[in-house]
């Protein structure tokens, strides 16, 4: 079997175990196991649990990263729909049931293992930087939209979401947000819709 094809087989094997287990329970020989090969021969592609998960990494950003590009790309006929289709694809590999266990395992890893810290905080500044092209187009390409359509529950998750994902991105891939100021814009959001309201 060619080495590039091996190392694939060896990584989805690891995904399947992500899938029902937590990393910190997973030892070389359940993935030798999974794989159907020896644990020697599982040190062969990859000596170490470390390289082994920095492989996962490599491979699993990738496939992210080639996911949001060609998403991106075919935005290029314009139009909010298109945007709003582009937005939803990126976040849509993410949040897969199967991805995101993957995922969360990943960070979790990462923030015990330096090394793995830095190729996690390099992917979420690209996607990052795909967020701004996004945005840029939005201020001109979306029509208003009428809020009303957002219930009190859905603005709720969407504060929870920005409040408590903000600390882990930004012990990642850290822009420097201040507290007040991140605050005062998710308020700012609401505001609107108030004044409106009255």
């Amino acid at each position: 079997m060619d080495t590039s094809i091996k190392r694939k087989h060896i990584l989805n094997s690891l995904k399947q175990l992500l899938d029902k287990y937590s990393y910190s329970y997973i030892s070389m020989q359940d993935v030798a196991d999974e794989a159907g090969i020896s644990k020697g021969g599982l040190r062969y592609y990859f000596p170490t649990k470390e390289s082994l998960f920095l492989g996962l990494l490599e491979d699993f950003f990738t496939g992210i990263e080639e996911e949001h590009m060609n998403m991106v790309n075919s935005y290029a006929e314009g139009g909010d729909r298109a945007l709003l289709s582009t937005l939803f694809n990126i976040e849509n590999f993410v949040l897969n049931q199967k991805n995101i266990k993957v995922f969360i395992n990943l960070i979790l890893y990462g923030l015990e293992k330096p090394e793995m810290m830095k190729p996690i905080s390099a992917f979420f500044r690209k996607h990052l930087e795909i967020y701004k092209k996004v945005i840029e187009q939005a201020k001109t390409d979306l029509p208003k939209i009428d809020k009303s359509e957002f219930d009190l529950q859905f603005l709720a998750r969407i504060t929870q979401i920005i409040l408590l994902s903000t600390g882990l991105l930004e012990a990642i891939d850290p822009i420097g947000i201040e507290p007040s100021k991140l605050a005062r814009y998710v308020l700012s959001l609401f505001a609107e819709e108030s004044s409106r309201a009255e």
